[in-house]
Parts: structure tokens; sequence; C-alpha cells
């Protein structure tokens, strides 16, 4: 189980004020779920991408970063329609990992996490509040935990290593209307120009996807769209971000490419830099990807 850092016990070093880390990943790392729902090839696919993501946590946890930023979706988990925020950030103190008794298949993957991770509250805060001021209407939760969408990746990253403290920042991706495209990469320079004025060494990672349709997608479970997918991982190569905050809601929906606001957040955070593919597999059900940007 990966164990999580005490409150406070990184000091900010005025020096840094920098991205230090960025990637994007899948967020069902879970061989379970892929072996009962695809079959062999799926389990042998989504383990080939675990180790990809594990090592990309040994490059992550080299750069020693205060805080770890990860831009995630809820699944209709934590909100509800009673009220589902376009953006909101994580404050407080310290967030719980979510504990579902009858767990469906691919949240199985929290069991035996720890029940508690500090949250970075000067940065959480300083997005937050900055965020307000610039004209973002980001929402705030001191509650809210976090599901697999945040702690897989988490806990794959870092494995059985110190998790440094958290800022959740969550991304409506589900419930219409969803932010567009470019209000996603402008929240991203907003997180971007706050670590760049902070103290702090951090780390940004964004998860979700690739291409898939939920379970709000009855329809069409089971499909994915391996040529829209070749083509926004090309241009996150490329770093053609103007192409990329040009996609409309019409289709990321058709695409089942929900989840690429997300990285479209990570996106504006370390923009110009350019992304390199550590893993890119179709399985059908859902095409999986693990990037990194070059931003040191």
């Amino acid at each position: 189980m990966p164990p999580t850092l005490p409150w406070g016990t990184l000091g900010a070093r005025e020096d840094m004020g920098r991205i230090v880390y960025a990637a994007a990943m899948s967020h069902v790392l879970y061989p379970d779920y892929y072996g009962q729902n695809v079959g062999p090839h799926g389990r042998r696919m989504v383990e080939e991408l675990i180790a990809v993501v594990r090592e990309m946590g040994r490059s992550l946890a080299a750069t020693a970063p205060d805080a770890l930023v990860v831009i995630a979706d809820d699944h209709l988990n934590v909100f509800s329609f009673d009220a589902v925020p376009a953006l909101c950030v994580r404050v407080g103190r310290s967030v719980n990992r979510m504990i579902q008794p009858d767990a469906i298949e691919f949240d199985r993957a929290l069991d035996g996490l720890p029940e508690r991770y500090p949250v970075h509250e000067d940065l959480a805060n300083s997005i937050l509040e900055k965020g307000v001021q610039a004209g973002f209407d980001f929402a705030a939760s001191w509650s809210a935990p976090l599901d697999h969408a945040f702690l897989s990746p988490v806990s794959t990253l870092y494995g059985d290593r110190l998790v440094p403290p958290l800022v959740p920042f969550w991304v409506n991706c589900f419930v219409t209307p969803q932010p567009t495209a470019k209000r996603c990469f402008e929240a991203g320079r907003h997180i971007g120009r706050v670590v760049a004025e902070g103290p702090w060494k951090v780390a940004v990672i964004a998860t979700g996807g690739l291409s898939h349709f939920p379970e709000l997608s009855l329809a069409r479970i089971g499909q994915s769209d391996p040529v829209f997918d070749r083509r926004i991982v090309k241009l996150m190569e490329a770093a053609d971000h103007a192409a990329l905050t040009a996609l409309t809601a019409k289709e990321l929906h058709e695409s089942g490419s929900h989840e690429l606001l997300n990285w479209i957040v990570l996106l504006g955070a370390v923009s110009p830099a350019r992304a390199r593919v550590g893993f890119y597999g179709e399985m059908g059900r859902v095409d999986l990807a693990a990037l990194e940007w070059d931003v040191a």
C-alpha cells in the first residue's frame, strides 16, 4: 500500500515555482476488470500499460514534487444531478478515498489503499481563490472523496513510495452541458500561472480515456473510436493545442472522448510542451494510453 506524507512535512522553497513533471494516462488500471469484461487480451494490454505507468512513476518520484495536481472526472459517485460543478477544486487539509461496500468492478482498484491522503492546502487555495479573482467560476469542496479516477493512477505511479500532498481538480465530463475544450485549456493555463507565481515544485497528471462509452451511453458500451484517438495522440505529440481546443462537445460525445477534457486542462498547464507517447493500445472496448510532456 502506498504510504502518505503527514501534513506540512514538505517545506516551500522560494526558488522553485514550476511544473517539474506532467503526464496523462487511462485511469482504470485494474487487470481483473478488463479480464472479466474484455478477455485475456484486455488483461494483457492493461498489464502492459500498468508497467509503463509504474516506470513513469519512477520519473515522477525523482522530481520530488511538493504537490501533485490530479485532474480527473467524477462518475456521479461524488456529485449528483442536484448539483454538478463544471470545474471543482478540492480544498482542506486531507481527502478520503471513496469507500463503496458494493463497488462495481473498476472501483475495486481502491481496495487496500490508504483511507486518507494529505491535500496541499496552499496550492489548492491559491488555484481556487486566484481563479475566482480571474473570472473562473470554480466550485470548491471540503469533503468530496476520491474514486478510481484519481487514486488508481496515483497508487500505480507511486507504488509503495510516499505520495505527496494532492490537489484534486474535478472536470465535469459526463453531464451536459460540459465545459468547453477551450475553457478547460484556459483553466489549465491558470493552474500553470499559479504554480509559476508560487514557491513550489509541482507535478500535474490528468487521467481518463481514451475513447470509450460508459454506462451513461448504454447503447454504445463496448465501442471505441481508434481513428479519433490516433488523431488526438498525434496532435498532442505535435503540441497542436489550437486544434485540440477547437474540439466541440459534439465531437467529444460522438467519439466517446468525454474524458479528454481532463487532458486538455493539463495541456493548458504545460503549454507549449510536446507530448511523448509511452503507451498506446486499442482494446475495442476502450483505447488506452499513457503520455508524458517535456516540461524541463
